[in-house]
């Protein structure tokens, strides 16, 4: 019989995310899991590979995406963390990645 060891969610498409002790599934898979990612100006998502859906950009490995207690959603980078939905998180982001993206659902 199968058994769980552990269960992670990723709040934001390719960026670390987070040992959850329960998580609640759905039609989609667990609540929570990937539900954001962060989008360039063609509509293409943030990732470590490059096709029509996706854009290659590295920088987004740095980078840790956590629920909050609240039900929101925490991006961390070092000492750094901004909530999604914050313009700074996305003008960094834009910065590290040297495109416009934007954190969207």
């Amino acid at each position: 019989m199968p058994t769980v060891a552990a269960i992670r969610r990723y709040p934001v498409k390719a960026m670390g995310g987070e040992s959850v002790d329960i998580a609640q599934v759905d039609e989609r898979g667990l609540v929570g899991d990937r539900w954001f990612a962060v989008v360039d100006e063609d509509g293409r998502f943030a990732t470590g590979k490059d096709s029509r859906r996706f854009r290659r950009h590295d920088e987004i490995f740095d980078y840790t995406a956590l629920t909050t207690v609240t039900g929101g959603v925490v991006v961390r980078s070092g000492e750094h963390a901004w909530p999604v939905g914050d313009p700074a998180l996305d003008a960094h982001l834009g910065d590290r990645m040297g495109a416009a993206v934007r954190v969207l659902p």
